[in-house]
């Protein structure tokens, strides 16, 4: 009678095939870990480029903002036209007086909504999106439609949050944090932010991508 081995002892096809649960579960839990990585890392990435777009469009804005200084003596601060049902007067006090933002510092209010007008109607040339800018009147920057808010009417420019673009032309006789305060002009971001607390916390307003940083 021959003598059987243990290489000659056949295991069932299914034996070798299948997977325990631990090791099913080690799987998943690899699989997870990666997954968690893997968004971590893109998120993290698309954060960065935002904040780094965000800066890249302050910048342009500043040069176009220089270049309307020099053809008018000052820096966008009024036009009747604006569709936010708000006189010129009431936008000239906004625009130059820093206290509404210190107690507001949300991008989707209708204050920073106005002044974010302000910026595309001078640099553009334009009353909203859809129009071709107005004959005779120069434009100083043209904008994408990713960084318009409202292009049907009462365009304003927006950053890559959808929020809008914060502006002042300074506040000479009361300067107020974080605005320079130096008869010059403040264009910021916040950068995603609209925590309320930031009225009470100025130190989150660090945050913020702005040109005076």
């Amino acid at each position: 009678m021959p003598q059987m081995t243990a290489s000659s002892v056949a295991l069932p096809k299914n034996r070798l095939a299948s997977f325990t649960l631990i090791e099913l579960l080690m799987v998943m839990t690899i699989i997870a870990i990666l997954a968690a990585l893997i968004l971590g890392a893109g998120s993290g990435a698309m954060k960065k480029a935002a904040r780094s777009r965000a800066s890249g469009e302050i910048q342009a804005m500043s040069t176009a903002l220089e270049g309307y200084k020099i053809d008018n003596g000052i820096y966008p601060y009024t036009n009747a036209a604006t569709s936010f049902a708000m006189s010129s007067s009431t936008l000239l006090t906004n625009l130059a007086t820093a206290t509404y933002f210190s107690t507001t510092l949300d991008g989707t209010t209708a204050t920073y909504k106005q002044t974010a007008q302000v910026l595309f109607l001078a640099l553009s040339g334009q009353t909203n999106f859809t129009d071709n800018p107005a004959a005779g009147v120069k434009v100083y920057m043209s904008f994408k439609r990713n960084q318009v808010g409202d292009t049907a009417a009462g365009s304003y420019v927006q950053d890559p949050w959808a929020y809008s673009y914060g502006y002042s032309i300074g506040n000479t006789t009361t300067p107020s944090y974080p605005f320079n305060g130096n008869g010059f002009y403040d264009l910021w971001s916040t950068g995603g932010n609209l925590a309320a607390a930031m009225a009470s916390t100025p130190a989150l307003t660090n945050a913020w991508i702005s040109n005076w940083q």
